[in-house]
């Protein structure tokens, strides 16, 4: 499968839940995605389905501490590497913060 690409991974940025992939594949395949953090710890391990053509895959990472991480996608005997930082979340404010400190 050596015409496949994988392309740029990009982050919601408005609110850090989830993440998305681009990747072009000349048929039908499986896309594997590791995501690792800087130590090498494991966070998430996930195949996709992919059809043939331009595909976007979407991941949550809503519940993922901040740091850096490396995404490792995987599509026949390609792999590439894409780097992912998740920045700290805002807190809550005001009346929901006392909320949820009760």
């Amino acid at each position: 499968m050596t015409e496949a690409k994988i392309g740029k991974l990009s982050l919601d940025h408005q609110h850090q839940e989830k993440a998305t992939l681009h990747c072009y594949c000349p048929q039908a395949c499986i896309l594997t995605i590791d995501l690792l953090d800087s130590l090498g710890r494991p966070f998430l391990h996930q195949q996709y389905p992919l059809q043939k053509g331009d595909n976007e895959v979407s991941f949550n990472i809503g519940r993922l501490p901040a740091g850096d991480y490396n995404a490792w996608a995987s599509i026949g005997s390609q792999t590439a590497i894409r780097p992912l930082a998740i920045q700290p979340r805002k807190k809550l404010q005001g009346l929901l913060q006392r909320w949820f400190l009760w």
